[in-house]
Formats: structure tokens, sequence, C-alpha cells
């Protein structure tokens, strides 16, 4: 993450992230907590039922034949421990039913939250991440921290509680057994000390590798079709290996971690275990008392178990929320200036002014030194060799990358003063590489639509009267469900002109005050294209409208031409007047004609 960050120190929180997330589900995490004690207190309450049992049995075996028992009373007795029990299991599962729940809320909520920031962050950022790692973010990286929110309030009240409370009884038990079991497990708690920062660097680099093997594999299955064109599947397959080997030893160097500490638990119970027998069989305690103070080891044990686990989950968890501190602190775009009054109809004119811009401070210049005006209804042609400086400029009038202030004007108010979303709401774009959704081909074009969903009539339509404007009605009789056919992931199961002219439909739905085309039909036929421009008349002609073409034929009836070379203006003017001089217009307009003739 090398994006530049906003230096707030609020997009550096760590746990502390959690807490409005939590605080808007103050009752559930009070009642929550509020029945930790009850079900902590009756898991300890048990053990010393059973020993006031016992007590008495030893009591009635010394009496010997005296002593009779009393069926009635050791029924009730055994209703008692039956109903501790039950109470004891329901009282538990509503507190984990509340503060797990409650993790779960805090799961969702933070994950649409940094889906949001992340929509909100600048193109460029888009340009150099990787969708794998940001993917693991957005999912295994909040999971781990919602056990944070969740899981560990619930181990974590458990243990605050129950810890002390088994000790306080096992000393009341007897001091010498109370004194071992603090000397064994202390030992095993300096022990842990040793092992948790390693465990903690093993983390991060553990969920480093992984989201490395997710970007990769994301990466590879989106290329599918040109690895397999190319036969690189074995060269692929090698490649994720790496990534999947490192992240395996990753992994093992963790589990050794985790093993470490584990196996410490576990001996540490057994010998625990061993030593408090003996030391209660030496000091004479009796059945009753050594069978409640090893039913209370086993309770310590618990607690013991649950810290090692939440020390474990705080490491990854820590790790986890550091990954995500470095995406909420990347700035999101910049909005409008707070003062400036904007008008409630922007006008849909066009000025660049001496417009220069270059995508990083040591990258050429992209656009240099580029004027020129288009007023509301006027229609622009870009055309120029590949690698101009079009596409560029597109992208500066949509603001996915912003200009050096005064240099670009939309309505007359500098496009860096206005909100991106409003300069957007202006504008229809399709794209010079289409980008479909797996959905229907109804719903990717109604994407563009600014409708009134409820008038389902207007709507479909609509929606038909784009569909032939694009000549993509032509196609739909070969899909078996028409315009609800599912295109597949980018719109995979489409040609590259079938996807081109759903882009250009989708762009023409929405009828906003700007429709710009970037090179949109470049994938489609001399005379589809032909056909496509004269239907676009009826639709550009109270619209600002930019054409971006490599194919001249669609800019000849632009109001005004731009000729680009490497980011500078060489020619402007109309068709006629272009085709008329000597320069690139002119020579690439007659290469196309003889083309077109052949």
């Amino acid at each position: 993450m090398t994006e530049q960050q906003d230096g707030s120190t609020s997009s550096r929180q760590g746990f502390r992230r959690l807490l409005p997330y939590i605080a808007r589900r103050k009752k559930r995490l009070f009642f929550g907590l509020a029945l930790s004690p009850f079900y902590t207190g009756l898991a300890l309450l048990i053990p010393w039922w059973f020993r006031d049992l016992l007590l008495r049995l030893e009591a009635m075996s010394t009496q010997g034949e005296t002593a009779k028992p009393d069926p009635e009373f050791w029924r009730n007795q055994v209703l008692i421990l039956v109903g501790l029990g039950l109470a004891h299991a329901a009282i538990r599962y509503g507190t984990r039913l509340l503060l797990i729940g409650l993790s779960r809320h805090v799961e969702a909520e933070l994950r649409r939250d940094l889906f949001a920031h992340l929509s909100r962050l600048p193109i460029g950022f888009f340009d150099h991440a990787r969708i794998g790692d940001l993917i693991q973010r957005s999912t295994q990286d909040i999971e781990l921290l919602r056990f944070m929110a969740g899981p560990t309030l619930f181990f974590g009240a458990s243990v605050f509680l129950m810890l002390p409370g088994a000790l306080l009884l096992i000393f009341a038990l007897s001091i010498p057994f109370g004194i071992t079991v603090v000397l064994v497990y202390g030992l095993v708690a300096m022990l842990l000390t040793r092992f948790f920062p390693k465990l903690a660097e093993r983390s991060r680099i553990v969920q480093d590798a992984q989201a490395e093997v997710s970007a990769k594999a994301q990466e590879d299955f989106t290329g599918i079709r040109v690895l397999q064109a190319f036969a690189r599947e074995q060269f692929q397959i090698h490649a994720f290996t790496r990534e999947a080997d490192h992240c395996m030893e990753a992994q093992i160097a963790m589990a050794r971690s985790r093993g470490r500490i584990h196996g410490t638990i576990v001996i540490a119970g057994s010998l625990g275990l061993l030593s408090v027998i003996s030391v209660g069989v030496f000091t004479g305690m009796s059945v009753a008392d050594l069978f409640a103070g090893v039913f209370y080891l086993g309770i310590l044990t618990l607690p013991l178990l649950i810290f090692g686990w939440i020390l474990q989950t705080y490491h990854r968890a820590k790790a986890a929320a550091d990954r995500l501190d470095e995406v909420f602190a990347l700035a999101p775009e910049a909005e409008a200036i707070p003062e400036l009054e904007l008008p409630k109809n922007l006008e849909a004119s066009i000025e660049a002014r001496s417009l220069s811009f270059r995508y990083s401070n040591d990258a050429p210049l992209a656009l240099s030194d580029l004027s020129f005006e288009l007023k509301p209804g006027q229609s622009l042609g870009l055309v120029g060799p590949i690698g101009a400086g079009k596409s560029t400029l597109i992208s500066l009038l949509a603001r996915f990358y912003d200009p050096e202030p005064g240099m670009l004007f939309f309505g007359g108010i500098d496009v860096t003063k206005l909100p991106p979303h409003v300069l957007r709401e202006q504008i229809s774009v399709a794209l010079q590489e289409p980008f479909l959704f797996g959905d229907s081909l109804r719903n990717n074009i109604l994407f563009g639509a600014d409708l009134d969903s409820g008038d389902s009539d207007f709507v479909a339509h609509r929606t038909l009267e784009v569909t032939e404007s694009s000549r993509l009605a032509q196609d739909l009789e070969d899909f078996d469900q028409g315009l609800d056919q599912i295109v597949g992931e980018r719109g995979v199961t489409l040609s590259g002109g079938q996807k081109q002219r759903a882009s250009l439909a989708r762009a023409l739905v929405g009828e906003r005050q700007v429709l710009i085309l970037d090179d949109t039909l470049s994938a489609v036929d001399h005379e589809t294209e032909k056909r496509i421009l004269g239907n676009l008349a009826e639709h550009t002609e109270e619209r600002t409208t930019i054409i971006v073409a490599h194919r001249l034929e669609a800019v000849r009836n632009a109001d005004q031409i731009l000729v680009l070379e490497n980011g500078v203006l060489v020619e402007s003017g109309t068709h006629e007047q272009l085709q008329q001089g000597e320069g690139w217009y002119a020579r690439t307009w007659t290469e196309q004609q003889k083309e077109r003739v052949l």
C-alpha cells in the first residue's frame, strides 16, 4: 500500500476500530456480559455440590449399618444437579448467542464500510493494487478481527471470572494444594510469554502469503483464456506452486509456534494433575475434597487453554487490523470545496485551458498544453495514434484522475471543485475496454439507467430502444433467454463486438447530459459501425458528445475534431477542414478509405 495517506490518526486505530460497531449494540453487549457471571457461577457451583454429596456419603460409610439412605433426598439431589446443568447450558447458550451474534453484526458492518471506502478510492490506487490481496483483506482479515469483537469477549469474560473463582475454591479446599496449582500454572504462563512474540511475527507473514496466493489465483483465473491460448498452463502451475509453497512454509512455521504453545498447555495440564493429586494424597485431603480439587483443576485448565487461544488469536487479529488500517488510511477521492454553491442544473459545456497532465512525477507528460471549448449539445471527435492521450483526456473528464486546478472546466466550474459523484452523474461513458458484470444482459444495460424502476413498461421500452440503437437487438435471438441471458463474469460468453454494443447500450439508456464513447466500436465491422453511428444521431441531438475513435468515419460528423500526438494537439477543425490539409488526419483518412475499398 503505497498510495498517499490522509495522515489522520483515526485511520490507524487497530482494535479501537471495533468500538463504534460494538457501541451500536450496547444492549446486546450488556446482557451478554451480564449473563457471564451466572453461567460461570453455576460451573463453579456444580463441583462443590458434588463435594458436599461425597462428604455425606463418606459420613454415611463411617456410620456403617446405622446409616440409612433417604431415597427422596438423593432423588432430589439428582434433580437439582440436572437442573443446575441445564441452567448452566441454557445461560451459556444465551450468552454465546448474544456475544458471538454481536461479532457477526460487527463483521457485516465492517465489511460494508471497507467496501464503501474502497469504492471511494482514486482509480490510481487500483492501477497498482492487487485485487486478490484486497479480497483477502475484505474476507479473512475481517473474519480474524471479528474474533476480537465476539469470541474474545465471550471466552475472555469466562476466563476473567472462572480463573479467580476456581483458584479461590481450590485454596478453600487446601492451601498446599492451591500453592502447587499456582506454581505449576505460573511456570506455564512464563513459558508462553516466550512463544507469543514469534507467533505474532509469523501470523503477519502467513496473512501476507495467503494474500499473494489469492492474488495469483485471481489473476490466472481472470486471464485463463490467454493462459490456455498460449499453452502456458504448466508454466503458470509452477508459478502458482511457488506461491503456494511459500504460503505452506509460512503456515508450517506458524503451526510449529502454535504447536509449542498448545503442547506446553497440555503437558502442563497433565503434570499439574499429577502434582496436585500427589500433594493432595500426602497432605491427607479427603476423597471428596480431592475429587472437587481435580474437578476445579480441569475447570482451571479450560481458562488456560482459552487464554492461550485468545493470545494466539490476538496476534493474528492484530496483523489483520494492521492490514485493514493500511486500507482505511488511504485518502479517498477529494470532495468539493465546502463553500462552493453548485447550480441546480449544471450546463454541459466542457473547456480545457492549457491542460497538462502526467500520471506520476517521474512519468512523461500524457497531455501537454491542450486547450479547446465544447458548448452544450456540440460533439467532439478525438483521434490520433495509439498513446496520443485520448483516453487520458476522458479519464480526466470523469475525474478518474485529477488535473491541476484551473485547467479543466465543466459547466464553467473547475472540475477539481466539483464532487466526483456530481460530475459523473452528468456523464455516460462507454469505455474502451467494455466491462460486464456476471449478471443478465438486461441488468448490465440497466446498470447505467437513471430510470424510475416503478414504471416497468417505460423501462422495458427504453431497454429495447437502446438495444436497437446499439445494434445489439439483432443478436438477442441467438441467446436462449434473450435479454435475461447470463453473460458470465466480465461478459465472457459474448464476443468482443457484442460486449462493446452492450456497453454502448448501457451508456445510452441513462440519457445523461454528456455522452462519451471511448473507441466503443473498434470490434464491430464497418457496416455495423455505419448503422450504429446513424442510430446515434437521435440520442446525441441535445447531448454533448465526445467520440474517441481510430476509424475516422466515426467522427466525420463531429462539430469539432482534435488530433493528438504524444499528448500534444497537432490539428483541429471539422472533417472537411482537416481532410483538405496535409497532416495526420488527411493521410489516415485516405489510407482508411483505400482499405474499405479493398
